[in-house]
Formats: structure tokens, C-alpha cells, sequence
């Protein structure tokens, strides 16, 4: 794809003992200070892929748009930690200190459009010739959308896989090659797969609901209940999510909260996961897991199935948005990089290096991707997975949510109580939104 880049010409004043030299007709405020001709317009892009094969697959594509545009953009990258990349961001929003191009939330977009942080990319899009519906998967698509415009480009998005293994399924006696259908199965093959020292906590674990991709989130889904009721608004402390959550703790409770705690303190990620190093039977992961098994584990019997629930299979999808400031002096060209990113060359090069779900429709059911079985149950899982629902009045509603249910989990409070106050948290929300409209 080749995008068309508008460039303007600056004055440059040049002063070599008392010669000056006009370069350019046009203003000079359009130069970056200390620019000249022979100096390429600078965009700083943030991101959170430090590491790992993410990490090799981000540098490669930077230096590859950094060769191809030398002498005219040169993109300066800077990849932080995922966990303190959050604060980083938000805080360099808040300073109005934000880099020209950045990776967000995407289920956040909203939030950003509303204050005015990020450009309306509609124009963008339009010039470059690019029509957002026929590029990109429609569900991704629609969260990077605010009031009916796109302030945002869908970079990757996620899905929900359970990863089993099948050496293990062989060794008590279940079939290797029939993984658990439904959510009884999976509790019981996780009993049957998990192995316990005489003081009683695991040497093995069959499954740990309270590992991070295993939300009560998405089990809600996974039971048939949501978190709208008729009118569009949120409600976490519906009957149905009561019950949800009732049983989300009886789980835990026949795990062991304390035992489940101690197991997930004594590993970590990557070559540290659990299930990496055998250790943990059946898991909940995203699909670039696949990957980091291929890496640390290339030896590991493993197989990957729809994640079974009461309900039937589900799963709970967010990612990675690709954003503009409205604040950078080169937007034009920021977006040419953002384009970049988002073409079918580069996001089916992320999608075969890395295992990222890219939201480019056709990289993503590119021939060679789609030959690989795991690739195809990924993109399925498209066909039923959840957004959380986005309100510009209470954003981070579920954070709210998320806390009652630790409340419950920790044996702080009931269901019932412990919802009731998130459903409170997120009415006292609104009403503050309100109060500023």
C-alpha cells in the first residue's frame, strides 16, 4: 500500500560566518527546531513490546519504515514494561507531554476522543485512500469508534483459548485428544490432573482460576448473563451476575484460595509460566501464549480448545489501540507510520512472528496463516467473544466490579454486598459526569 505524504518546504536560516542562505518558501514554524533538509521529521511512538519475540517483531518493522522513508520520517520508538506503561501514558496525557503516535486501551478509546487528547482520523483515513469497514474486523473496529468517527486504529486485538496437557490428559487416564467440552468437564479433569503434596498444597494444578487471563468477566458471559440490562445501562448487580459470582467463589473455595495463591506465587511468565514449565495442566491464555510455548517449550505436548462455560464457549476480547495526539507538529506523517503499522504486509508479519490476533482482515485470514489449525480456532473464537461495554459516564466500571469480586474472593463481603456497592461506586460515577456536563 502507498500512502501519499504531504510535505511542506521551511525556511531554514542558515548563519556560516555572515552568509545567510534561503532554503524553502513556506513557514518556518513547520520545521522541527534544529530541522534542516537533510534531516527527516521525527515521530516518537511509544509502545508496550519490550520483550520477546514482540519485542524483535516491533524493531524489525520500525527499522524497515525508518529504511523505506529514510531522509524524510524517521520514527523514534521507545517500548516500556506492560505494567508500567499504563502510568506512563496517562501521565505524559495528562502533562500534554504524550509522544506523536502511542499504543492505548482499546476498549478505552472513548475516554481520550471525549477530552480531546487524540485526532479525529476520518480525514486521514479518507486521504490515504484506506476505508476502515473493509480493512479491519467490524468488533475491534467499532471500539476504536466515538460519536460516530474513528479516533482510533484497531492495532491487535485478543481472544480467550483453553491450552491443556495432552501428556498429562495421557497420564490419568483421559482422552489426550478430546479436551474438556464443557465447564463440569473441565473441573473435573482439573481434579483429576491436579496432584497435591501431603501438607496439602499443589505440586500440580489442574486449573487456577486465579490466574490473569481466567476472569470472572468473561465467566458472566460464560453463563449466559450480561452487564446491560434493556435500557443499555450497566448493572453488575443483577440477579444473574450475583449468581455468577456465587458460583465463581464456590470454585475457588474448592481449590483453596490459599493454596491457589501460593501456587501462582512460586511462578511468573514466560519461560516462568506455569503451564510452560509443566506444572499447571489446563490454562486460559491469549493467542500470542502459542508462541511463547513454541520458545520456552518447543517440546511441550499441548493442545488448545474454546474455553467450555456453563453456557457453552465464550470468550472476552480487548487490544491494543494505535492513537494520534492531537498535539503533534507532524501528524500527517505520524499517520503515515500508523498506516504502516496497520497494512497487510506488517500486521501479517506481527500475526506469523508473534501469534498477535491483528484486526487487518485480510492479513489475518491470509492463506498462510489460515493453514495453521491454531490460527483458524483463533480467528473462530471471533465469532463469540465479548467487548466490555464502553460508557463515556463511568469508563472504568469494571474496575468497580473487579474489586467487589476480590471483596468475595478474599472473604471480605457476600456477592449480593459486595455488588450492590460496585453498582453504587458506578452510580456515584455518573452522577459526577453529570454534574460537569
Amino acid at each position: 500500500m502507498t500512502i501519499r505524504v504531504r510535505r511542506t518546504l521551511s525556511i531554514v536560516t542558515l548563519t556560516i560566518a555572515s552568509v545567510l542562505a534561503l532554503v524553502g518558501c513556506s513557514d518556518e514554524k513547520d520545521a522541527p527546531e534544529g530541522a534542516s533538509p537533510d534531516r527527516p521529521v521525527v515521530i516518537r511512538f511509544w509502545h508496550m513490546d519490550d520483550s520477546g519475540l514482540r519485542k524483535e517483531s516491533t524493531e524489525r518493522i520500525i527499522a524497515d519504515f525508518n529504511a523505506r522513508h529514510e531522509g524524510e520520517i524517521r520514527v523514534e520508538a521507545l517500548g516500556v514494561n506492560f505494567w508500567d506503561y499504563w502510568d506512563k501514558i496517562a501521565v505524559s496525557i495528562a502533562a500534554m507531554e504524550e509522544p506523536d503516535v502511542f499504543l492505548n486501551d482499546l476498549g478505552n478509546v472513548g475516554m481520550r476522543a471525549a477530552t480531546g487528547a487524540i485526532a479525529d482520523l476520518d480525514s486521514y483515513l479518507a486521504d490515504a485512500g484506506i476505508d476502515p469497514d473493509a480493512t479491519y474486523f467490524d468488533a475491534p473496529l467499532e471500539m476504536a469508534r466515538f460519536e460516530g468517527s474513528v479516533y482510533a486504529l484497531p492495532y491487535e486485538t485478543d481472544v480467550r483459548l483453553l491450552f491443556y496437557n495432552k501428556q498429562m490428559f495421557a497420564e490419568v487416564g483421559l482422552d489426550p485428544e478430546q479436551p474438556p467440552s464443557s465447564w463440569q468437564e473441565l473441573q473435573e479433569s482439573a481434579h483429576a490432573l491436579s496432584i497435591r503434596f501431603d501438607r496439602g498444597t499443589y505440586d500440580r494444578l489442574g486449573f487456577n482460576p486465579l490466574l490473569p487471563q481466567s476472569y470472572f468477566l468473561t465467566y458472566v458471559w460464560g453463563t449466559g448473563a450480561d452487564y446491560l440490562d434493556d435500557e443499555g445501562n450497566i448493572v453488575v448487580n443483577s440477579a444473574e451476575v450475583v449468581a455468577a459470582l456465587t458460583q465463581w467463589n464456590a470454585l475457588i473455595e474448592t481449590y483453596g484460595r490459599e493454596e491457589l495463591q501460593k501456587f501462582a506465587s512460586e511462578f511468573g511468565g514466560g519461560a516462568a509460566d506455569p503451564f510452560i514449565v509443566e506444572k499447571l495442566a489446563m490454562t486460559i491464555q491469549v493467542p500470542d501464549f502459542y508462541s511463547q510455548i513454541k520458545r520456552y517449550n518447543p517440546d511441550l505436548d499441548f493442545g488448545y480448545t474454546q474455553v467450555p462455560y456453563p453456557a457453552g464457549p465464550t470468550s472476552w476480547s480487548n487490544g491494543f489501540s494505535l492513537e494520534l495526539s492531537i498535539r503533534s507538529d507532524h501528524p500527517e506523517e505520524a499517520f503515515t507510520f500508523m498506516s504502516y503499522l496497520m497494512s497487510r504486509e506488517v500486521q501479517l508479519e506481527r500475526a506469523r512472528t508473534a501469534s498477535v490476533l491483528v484486526t487487518n482482515e485480510e492479513a489475518a485470514t491470509d492463506p498462510r496463516l489460515m493453514a495453521d489449525p491454531f490460527w483458524r480456532e483463533t480467528v473462530a473464537t471471533l465469532e463469540h467473544t465479548h467487548f466490555r461495554p464502553f460508557m463515556l459516564a463511568a469508563p472504568m466500571w469494571y474496575e468497580h466490579m473487579n474489586r467487589s469480586v476480590e471483596e468475595v474472593v478474599f472473604g471480605r463481603k457476600g456477592p449480593q454486598e459486595a455488588l450492590d456497592h460496585a453498582q453504587r461506586m458506578i452510580r456515584n460515577d455518573i452522577t459526577k459526569f453529570e454534574m460537569t456536563r
